[in-house]
C-alpha cells in the first residue's frame, strides 16, 4: 500500500517532501491542542533553520566537526574561535580517492589564503582545485551558521530550554486563568508546599512575593539568617526554582571586580541568588550594595583612544533585579542588612521533624515528583504572563509601622513596595485608573501585614531570628527549674539541653552576654562560668501589642 507521500510524488514530483520529527511522541493534532496555530507555525519554522544550518555539517563533539565534500571529508579540529572577523581553522582533509590525510591551518575568511591553499594540495597532492575552493567556500557557510548559533546559546544559553517550552499557548492560558482565580495568595502557598517547600509557611510566602518582583518596579531584597544545616539554602533555591530559570542567576561567589564588568542589560530584570553572603569581600558587598540602591555601577577605567593615546573612561554597567541571599552571621554589616528584607529560618525541632518525614517519604517513593513538577511549571508561567505596572495605593498614608522598629524609613519603603508586588500579582483581578495604574485594595495591605509581619518583628527584635529561637528556649528551661528564673546554668548545660554543637552555643552565648541579655556570675575560665539570665523581656507581649495596633489600623480603614 503507497503511502500519502508516495502519492503526492507521484502526483507532482516537484514539490520537496520532507518528514519532521514531532516532540514527545506527540500526534499533530495533540500538539495543536497544546500550543495552537502558532505553535506549530513556530515548529516548522525552527526545524526548517536547523535543517538548513545543519545540512552538510556534522558534530562529532565540541572539539571535532565534519563536513562531507565532493573532494573528500573535512575535519575541522580544536574548538572554533568566537573572534567575528575570522575563521582560524585547523583542517584535516581526507581524500575520497586514496584515503590519504592533509593537515593544514586555514583562515577560510582570507580568500586569498584559501586561493593557495587549493593551489599547493593541487599541485603536490594531486586535488582538483575547483572542487577544493567549492568545497572550502561551503565550509565556510557552514561554519559561520554553526559559530552564530553558538554565539546566541552564550547570549542567552537558559531561555530557549525553559521558557519556550514550558510557556506554551496552552500553558499561557492555564497561567492567567490561575492568577484570575480568587484566594490567589492562598493557591499559590498550596502550590509552594506541592513544590517541596515543607512548613515556612510565612517565610515560603514572603520569599515568593519579593522574588516574583524582579521585573516590577518595586524591586525588594531578602536576607535569610540561619545556623548551619537548618535549611537556608534550600528554602532560597526552592523559591529559585518556582521562578523563570531563564531569568534567575545563581552565584557561589562573586569575585571583587566582576560586577563592574558585566555588559548592559546582563543584570536588568533578573533574580540573583547569593547562596553564602559571608564569602563576599569587602569590595563584593559594597558593588552588591550599590545596585540594589543606584540600580547602576559606574567605575572609572583606562583605555586607549583611535590615536592610541591613553584616557581614562566611564564605564556604567545598569542593574534591575531582586536577590535573595543566605548568611549565617547574626550580625550583618549594617548597610547591608538595612537595604533587605531580613528573614528567620525555623529552626524548630516541629520543622526538623517535618523535614526528615518529607526526606523519608521522598528516597521511599511516596511522594509524586511529576506533582511537584507541575507545581513549579505553573509558578514560574505565572509570573511569566505577569505584566510591568505602576501602583497607586490609595491607603498608603493610613497605615503606621512600629516606631520602635530598627531602620524604620527603610522598613516602611519594604512594606510599601511589598503590598504594591501584591497588588502587581493580583493584575488580573484589579482594577486600573485614568493613567493605566493598578490601584491597591484594602485586602492587598491585609494580606501584606500578614505575611510581612515576621519581617517587621526582626526589625523590632533587638536578637536576630536565630538568637531569638534559641534565647526563648533556654528561657523556658530555666523556668522549669526548681529555683526558676533565678537558676544558674551552665554552657554545657544548655548546649545538652538544646543538642547543639559547641560551636554554635558559644556564638549563642556570647551575643546575648554582649546585649546583656545573660551575665557570667560566678565560676572562672579553668573551671567554667555559671550564668543567669539578667534581662527577661516578653517578646510575646510586644508581638501581641504590635499586632494589635496594626489591626486596629486596618480595621480603620
Amino acid at each position: 500500500m503507497e503511502t500519502i507521500q508516495q502519492l503526492v510524488q507521484q502526483i507532482k514530483p516537484q514539490i520537496p517532501i520532507r518528514e519532521l520529527q514531532l516532540p514527545d511522541g506527540d500526534s499533530l493534532n495533540e500538539m495543536w491542542l497544546k500550543y495552537g496555530t502558532e505553535g506549530i507555525s513556530e515548529f516548522l519554522k525552527s526545524d526548517a533553520s536547523s535543517q538548513k544550518s545543519s545540512e552538510g555539517l556534522k558534530i562529532l563533539s565540541d572539539y571535532k566537526l565534519s563536513f562531507e565534500g565532493k573532494a573528500g571529508t573535512y575535519l575541522v579540529i580544536g574548538k572554533l574561535s568566537m573572534e567575528m572577523q575570522n575563521m582560524k581553522i585547523s583542517l584535516q582533509i581526507i581524500d575520497r580517492a586514496t584515503q590519504r590525510k592533509h593537515r593544514l591551518k586555514i583562515d577560510l575568511f582570507e580568500f586569498a589564503h584559501v586561493q593557495f591553499q587549493c593551489k599547493e594540495l593541487s599541485e603536490k597532492q594531486n586535488l582538483d582545485y575547483n572542487t577544493l575552493e567549492a568545497d572550502l567556500i561551503r565550509l565556510t557557510d557552514l561554519l559561520e551558521v554553526y559559530r552564530e548559533e553558538l554565539f546566541e546559546a552564550e547570549v542567552n544559553p537558559i531561555s530557549e530550554q525553559y521558557s519556550a517550552k514550558e510557556l506554551t499557548p496552552k500553558a499561557s492560558e492555564n497561567a492567567m486563568e490561575f492568577l484570575s482565580k480568587p484566594n490567589l495568595l492562598k493557591n499559590m502557598d498550596t502550590l509552594l508546599e506541592q513544590s517541596g517547600i515543607i512548613g515556612e509557611e510565612d517565610n515560603r510566602m514572603m520569599l515568593f512575593v519579593i522574588a516574583s518582583g524582579y521585573k516590577m518596579p518595586y524591586l525588594l531584597h531578602a536576607l535569610i539568617q540561619g545556623t548551619s544545616g537548618e535549611g537556608k539554602s534550600h528554602l532560597l533555591n526552592s523559591i529559585a526554582q518556582c521562578m523563570p530559570q531563564e531569568d534567575v542567576m545563581n552565584t557561589t561567589r562573586i569575585t571583587k571586580k566582576s560586577l563592574y564588568h558585566y555588559q548592559d542589560k546582563e543584570l536588568t530584570n533578573k533574580l540573583i541568588l547569593i547562596q553564602d553572603f559571608d564569602g563576599l569581600d569587602e569590595e563584593a558587598q559594597f558593588a552588591f550594595r550599590e545596585m540594589q540602591s543606584a540600580k547602576f555601577l559606574t567605575s572609572s577605567t583606562v583605555s586607549k583612544d583611535q590615536f592610541g593615546n591613553v584616557r581614562g573612561k566611564l564605564k556604567q554597567v545598569n542593574c534591575h533585579f531582586a536577590s535573595l541571599t543566605a548568611t549565617t552571621k547574626a550580625e550583618v554589616y549594617y548597610d547591608n542588612m538595612s537595604r533587605s528584607v531580613v528573614i528567620g529560618v525555623d529552626e524548630s525541632l516541629e520543622q526538623t521533624l517535618r523535614i526528615v518525614k518529607q526526606q523519608n517519604q521522598k528516597i521511599a517513593g511516596l511522594i509524586d515528583t511529576d506533582k511537584e513538577q507541575q507545581a513549579k511549571e505553573l509558578l514560574r508561567n505565572s509570573i511569566r504572563v505577569l505584566k510591568s505596572y505602576i501602583v497607586v495605593n490609595p491607603y498608603a498614608d493610613k497605615i503606621m509601622l512600629p516606631l520602635e522598629a530598627k531602620m524604620l524609613r527603610r522598613l516602611n519603603s519594604q512594606f510599601q513596595n511589598f503590598v504594591s508586588q501584591i497588588t502587581i500579582l493580583h493584575q488580573y483581578q484589579r482594577k486600573t485608573d485614568s493613567k493605566g495604574r493598578l490601584i491597591a485594595t484594602k485586602e492587598d495591605i491585609l494580606k501584606a501585614v500578614e505575611i510581612f509581619f515576621s519581617a517587621i518583628m526582626i526589625k523590632v527584635d533587638e536578637l536576630d531570628g536565630s538568637t531569638r529561637q534559641f534565647f526563648e528556649k533556654m528561657k523556658s528551661y530555666v523556668r522549669k527549674q526548681p529555683k526558676g528564673t533565678t537558676h544558674r546554668f551552665t554552657a554545657r548545660e544548655i548546649r545538652q539541653e538544646m543538642n547543639i554543637s559547641k560551636s554554635t552555643n558559644f556564638k549563642y552565648f556570647t551575643m546575648l552576654q554582649e546585649l546583656e541579655y545573660i551575665q557570667a556570675v560566678e565560676g572562672s575560665v579553668n573551671r567554667g562560668f555559671k550564668y543567669l539570665i539578667t534581662h527577661w523581656d516578653d517578646i510575646e507581649k510586644l508581638r501581641t501589642k504590635i499586632k494589635s495596633e496594626l489591626t486596629q489600623q486596618l480595621e480603620e480603614l
